[in-house]
């Protein structure tokens, strides 16, 4: 009898440790969430070409080390052009709106007043703690390096910790790869890719502050049901009516055939029949991703709220 109380009760001692360890463990990497959450998406981005170059480089240390400091040429760098350039480009125009001066209406420049707060907000933000985005930064290319370096073991560790039978794994890890190809490429690679070509397009056509328009080009390819034409079509419809045919018409065509015509053959590829996602979960993770981490909230909202759906649609097919 003493020997069942104190197996019993052993039990609850090893789950009150255990919930207290997690609880401890989840408050050490708080601060780093966003930095984790980076580094898996940009492993799993660049992870086929990092197996490409595994091949025809001796030590796969050496091959993650080359595609660390190649994301970082390509990634990292850009940003802090691109934050610089963006705080200059929204003063202007956030002045330009406040004046209302373009007779939008209240309604309409209330809601780009608070549009261009927002993100003069978020880039002063992180200009202002240069110090604590280095940290992030350094943070993200350390766990990146090692998903990459590690990541088959890891998630092979990860499946073997996963209380189901050996079929229903394979299942739920199929599906987590479909949702999150569906996110990651589908929903943010799009967005960034469509959201580049526009502020090329802006830049073409003498549109004023391009990077800050090809910003919010991407936050609305990822909000469902808005698109980036709501952007371009009325910039191209304004230089027409100031009398600037060429770029207006120009811009209303590149704006159909590449900047939306983008959208049109990327998404249905990368998201095609592989999940089934719907525009309110979407739209929902985007807001309160932003809310919880921020601009980056912008993209991890969705792929955390389609995975966590993916893993109880899962856990009920079970039971």
């Amino acid at each position: 009898m003493e020997d069942h109380l104190l197996k019993k009760n052993s039990k609850y001692l090893f789950l009150g440790a255990f919930l207290i360890i997690a609880l401890l463990a989840f408050l050490v990497v708080k601060l780093f969430i966003a930095s984790l959450l980076t580094s898996i998406v940009l492993a799993y981005l660049f992870y086929p070409l990092y197996k490409k170059l595994a091949k025809s480089v001796k030590y796969k240390s050496v091959a993650a080390m080359i595609m660390v400091i190649f994301s970082i040429i390509i990634i990292l760098a850009p940003t802090f052009f691109v934050i610089n350039s963006l705080v200059k480009e929204a003063l202007p125009i956030y002045n330009y709106v406040r004046s209302n001066e373009l007779n939008l209406g209240p309604e309409i420049s209330s809601a780009l007043n608070k549009v261009f707060q927002f993100l003069l907000n978020e880039a002063s933000e992180i200009a202002l703690t240069i110090p604590a985005f280095l940290v992030h930064a350094f943070v993200t290319m350390f766990l990146f390096y090692y998903f990459l370096k590690d990541g088959e073991e890891l998630a092979q560790q990860i499946k073997e910790l996963i209380p189901m039978d050996k079929t229903h794994r394979e299942n739920l890890f199929r599906e987590f790869k479909n949702v999150t190809h569906a996110i990651v490429y589908g929903l943010i690679l799009t967005g960034i890719i469509e959201g580049v070509i526009g502020a090329l397009g802006f830049y073409i056509f003498d549109v004023p502050s391009p990077l800050l328009w090809g910003l919010i080009m991407v936050i609305l390819t990822i909000l469902p049901g808005i698109g980036t034409s709501f952007i371009w079509a009325p910039a191209g419809l304004i230089k027409i009516i100031h009398g600037d045919l060429f770029n207006g018409i120009g811009l209303l065509i590149f704006g159909f055939l590449f900047i939306s015509g983008t959208e049109t053959i990327l998404k249905p590829k990368f998201i095609g029949k592989k999940s089934n996602i719907h525009p309110a979960l979407i739209a929902l993770g985007v807001f309160g991703g932003i809310q919880l981490l921020g601009f980056i909230g912008l993209f991890f909202g969705p792929l955390i709220l389609v995975i966590f759906i993916t893993l109880l649609k899962s856990i009920l097919d079970k039971h």
